[in-house]
């Protein structure tokens, strides 16, 4: 009966968890599988709800998107004034990068918040775990703690990856502004529209890399 209670509560407790943390996530095909996630895992994530943890994205985050944002921005409206095009659909996709950009290094700080946690010290746990096996009746305590490491190693490659390809779309966005410079050079032309619309779909590609929640 005790153990039966203490599923049901925590049950209830990762659903209220899971939506709180839901409301604020963005909208995806991925956001059941995030839910979930949320849901089972929750005493991980429950500190990024707790008041002065949820951590924002640091200056230099938050100062080098302003820059590639505002960079890419510029460059595509020099474009469209030497094409007399206001290029006005992908204005809006550097608009939408920017808020994926802030999206992606929100949930980046808030997984390093995660980690950076006293009670998720890998290495005080894997000494915990190497005392535990050198008492065979401690068996089924180490068994829980290894499925905790495994949790906690999931959550450092989501972090690993989330930097990865954070670090990406910035480096991408710095090139992509850089060739719609060139084409303005290379001659304000109807081929140099049709080229800034093609370019500009590598927009839209990396907006669903950085929505995407997977390890590496």
């Amino acid at each position: 009966m005790v153990a039966l209670v203490t599923l049901v509560a925590y049950g209830l407790a990762g659903i209220a968890v899971a939506t709180l943390l839901g409301r604020t996530g963005r909208q995806g095909p991925l956001r059941f599988a995030r839910l979930g996630l949320h849901a089972c895992l929750w005493p991980l994530f429950l500190p990024v709800l707790l008041p002065g943890a949820a951590s924002t994205s640091p200056s230099t985050e938050g100062a080098r998107i302003e820059t590639a944002e505002t960079t890419l921005h510029d460059a595509l409206q020099r474009l469209g004034r030497e094409l007399g095009d206001p290029l006005s659909l992908e204005t809006h996709r550097v608009r939408v990068l920017g808020t994926t950009l802030r999206a992606a290094a929100q949930r980046l700080a808030e997984l390093e918040t995660v980690l950076s946690l006293p009670a998720h010290d890998v290495n005080a746990l894997v000494r915990e775990l190497a005392a535990l096996e050198a008492h065979a009746d401690s068996k089924p305590v180490a068994d829980i703690l290894r499925e905790r490491l495994a949790h906690l190693s999931r959550l450092e490659a989501l972090r690993t990856q989330a930097r990865a390809d954070l670090e990406r779309a910035l480096a991408r966005s710095g090139e992509l502004a850089t060739r719609l410079t060139l084409l303005r050079y290379e001659g304000a032309t109807a081929h140099a529209a049709t080229r800034a619309r093609e370019l500009t779909d590598t927009i839209d590609e990396l907006c669903r890399t950085l929505e995407e929640v997977r390890a590496a």
